[in-house]
């Protein structure tokens, strides 16, 4: 499996704690850039580390003798490898023992180390040692004082990985496919809680014999973080956490939702206020997006839409698909979280096919294909997730019953608890966890994630949030840094799920923290390192748009029409970029015609007759040097974006014009310089890139 799917299947976990499936199958094998957090990767590859590898790594010299060594895979340059045994059930230890694999990347400095960093990804059900990157991407420059162990968790990568194949192929409809996996597992079903993981941590711990250790933990890895630091907080030196998810900490089944709700309309506002494009077509951008819901939530949306990748759909839009798959989503930078207020007031005139695209662009189903489970296993992640959550219902009942009792608690909810949409919406989310656990058999009762009247310990502690995350809204984040007596929350604006991998700036703030234990200068973190492209309007026509601003320093001999034409034409060009990040690089334009992409260190988007307006058609080519590069998968890129365009259609006396400046580069919003001729006539304008 490619490095790029495998790093979708964790995102998409990641985001929800438990979703995979085709979101990873429709956009991210061949587009890196789909997946947020390697657009903002700023660090070395692991071939690429900035410290020197010993050519011989050992244990530890306190290691214990009953480690069982491993022959590393090629890819573990540089450590030493092994598993741990352990019981599978520590309540009845007769039911035999499992191995935990661990990677241990040796520090450089002479002397001992003085920790070993921990790191955990989270998921649930994703491994860890198979993003041994991103732990060097991270926490590279710390591995001078600083041993580096990656352990896999049980059922997951190396850790006698959980398969249930008809749930990790998407082979059978999903009730079947969990029902099947909880019976395969037996009277084991239960023993992969988070809870379970901790104990299995501490072992790794003794066994290698360090006295302290920094913990690392983004999403699902908080709650990894939190039980080992409730039951064995005295062998923390540090803990970093990011956006962790609470639902497990917290044991509030509705508690998440209810936060996303909130997020989602949130995060609309921030899009559209943050962008200049969209927030001078918005000046309410609540009140607009609660009209949308409501309207849809009275009369549902139905027809067909070309998706990212050209494929025409048919999609039906009702309020809870409106909050599933269209609100609630944060695919391509989050395109439609930016599109969504201009996508209404078309709406609005009678005009749905922006809506109705940004329908076939985010549906997915829960069912598909997870390939490898030593990367990803979805049995892992339901075993997981449904032992640590509290559910609305007795583990005793019959599937009916559940649905009963779970229909109930909704019911004693208040009315407006998901506002703005309703409960009925809500409880129809896919992330919602009961509906993932409806199936799933509990034998036995679960390690806890908390242990009953937990400490938590007092030793330095940073929390960082996005606010524009709606994988764990900021007022989870909240939450889990109150429970730590000596933590700092650090909110970084303008970013999505886990800090480190939107941000340099959040990044360098937990490498930092490891290695001084001080949170220190949190400045950076208060302005956009990028503010994300918004839309303001889906003119049909190009006299509906906004015109190009003349450029001062040229001499632009165009009127307004014509200005209005370089809008929609530098739009036709940024739409195909932005459907290029969604999808597979052949898509079709919001109003015709069709484009290419490329892919490669320089994206190059073809396009032909292209239409964001009906009556202005675009061809030509557009490059952009995003910051992902292949070569280095690292950020080498100046997001610089250059484009020679045809201008023809009954809109526009026609054309060439020529477009330069960035996009989707850090920093504030910039202008496009537009030069050319248009009906004969000089071009000198500037249009925002967002």
């Amino acid at each position: 499996m490619k490095q790029t799917a495998i790093l979708a299947l964790l995102i998409s976990s990641c985001f929800t704690g438990t979703f995979t499936g085709q979101l990873l199958k429709v956009t991210q094998l061949r587009n890196p850039l789909a997946t947020p957090r390697l657009q903002r990767r700023i660090g070395p590859s692991l071939a690429q580390r900035p410290y020197s590898v010993s050519p011989t790594p050992q244990l530890p010299a306190s290691a214990s003798k009953n480690i069982i060594s491993a022959t590393c895979p090629p890819e573990a340059v540089g450590a030493v490898c092994g598993y741990v045994p352990v019981s599978l059930d520590r309540k009845h230890p007769q039911n035999g023992t499992i191995q935990i694999y661990f990677e241990l990347y040796p520090h450089s400095n002479p002397g001992p180390a003085e920790s070993a960093l921990l790191f955990n990804e989270g998921g649930p059900g994703a491994g860890t040692t198979v993003w041994r990157d991103d732990a060097f991407f991270a926490f590279g420059s710390n591995l001078g004082a600083h041993d580096l162990l990656l352990i896999d968790d049980r059922g997951r990568g190396l850790s006698n990985t959980i398969d249930c194949p008809e749930l990790q192929h998407g082979t059978a409809r999903w009730a079947q496919a969990e029902a099947d996996c909880a019976a395969q597992l037996g009277a084991t079903a239960s023993s992969y809680g988070t809870g379970d993981i901790a104990d299995d941590t501490e072992a790794v711990r003794a066994a290698l014999g360090y006295d302290k250790v920094d913990y690392y933990g983004w999403s699902y890895g908080g709650p990894d973080v939190v039980a080992y630091a409730t039951r064995y907080g005295e062998h923390l030196r540090s803990i970093v956490l990011d956006a962790p998810f609470a639902g497990a900490v917290l044991n509030k089944f509705d508690l998440y939702d209810h936060y996303r709700t909130q997020q989602d309309e949130r995060m609309v506002s921030l899009a559209c206020r943050r962008s200049p494009t969209c927030s001078v077509d918005h000046s309410s951008p609540n009140a607009e997006l609660n009209a949308l819901v409501s309207a849809i939530r009275q009369h549902p949306v139905e027809g067909d839409a070309y998706d990212a990748s050209g494929n025409l759909t048919q999609v039906h839009i009702d309020e809870a698909f409106l909050l599933t798959y269209i609100v609630d989503n944060m695919r391509g930078n989050f395109a439609s979280t930016g599109e969504i207020l201009a996508a209404a007031t078309s709406f609005w005139g009678g005009d749905q096919k922006p809506l109705l695209r940004l329908a076939a662009e985010t549906f997915y189903t829960l069912e598909g294909d997870n390939g490898d489970p030593a990367y990803f296993s979805k049995g892992a992640n339901v075993a997981t997730f449904c032992s640590d959550l509290r559910m609305p219902w007795e583990w005793s009942a019959t599937v009916p019953d559940r649905k009963a009792q779970f229909n109930r608690a909704m019911a004693l909810l208040p009315k407006d608890y998901y506002a703005p949409f309703s409960k009925a919406a809500a409880a129809n989310l896919t992330f919602n966890a009961p509906k993932e656990c409806l199936w799933w058999e509990k034998p036995t009762p679960s390690s806890p994630v908390v242990p009953e009247n937990a400490t938590y310990p007092n030793v330095p502690t940073l929390v960082l949030s996005g606010d524009m995350d709606n994988g764990v809204p900021p007022e989870i984040t909240r939450d889990v840094a109150a429970l730590f007596p000596n933590a700092t929350l650090v909110p970084v604006v303008e970013i999505g799920h886990g800090a480190v991998w939107w941000s340099p700036c959040a990044a360098n703030l937990a490498s930092q923290f490891i290695e001084t234990l001080q949170v220190g200068d949190t400045t950076c973190a208060k302005t956009p390192g990028t503010v994300w492209p918004a839309v303001g309007r889906f003119p049909l026509h190009a006299r509906d748009t906004r015109a190009a601003v003349v450029d001062p320093s040229g001499k632009n001999k165009i009127g307004t029409a014509e200005r209005k034409v370089v809008t929609v034409a530098v739009a036709a060009a940024t739409d195909a970029l932005q459907r290029s990040i969604m999808g597979w690089g052949d898509g079709v334009g919001l109003r015709g015609g069709t484009f290419h992409t490329d892919y490669a260190d320089v994206w190059t988007t073809t396009l032909t007759d292209c239409a964001f307006a009906d009556d202005v058609k675009v061809s030509g080519t557009a490059t952009w040097f995003p910051g992902f590069t292949w070569s280095t998968w690292g950020l080498s890129g100046d997001f610089t974006f250059a484009a020679d365009l045809q201008v023809s259609g009954s809109g526009t006396s026609g054309g060439s014009l020529h477009v330069e400046g960035t996009w989707q580069a850090p920093g504030k919003v910039g202008t496009f310089k537009v030069t050319g001729m248009l009906g004969g006539r000089q071009v000198s304008v500037l249009v925002p890139e967002g």
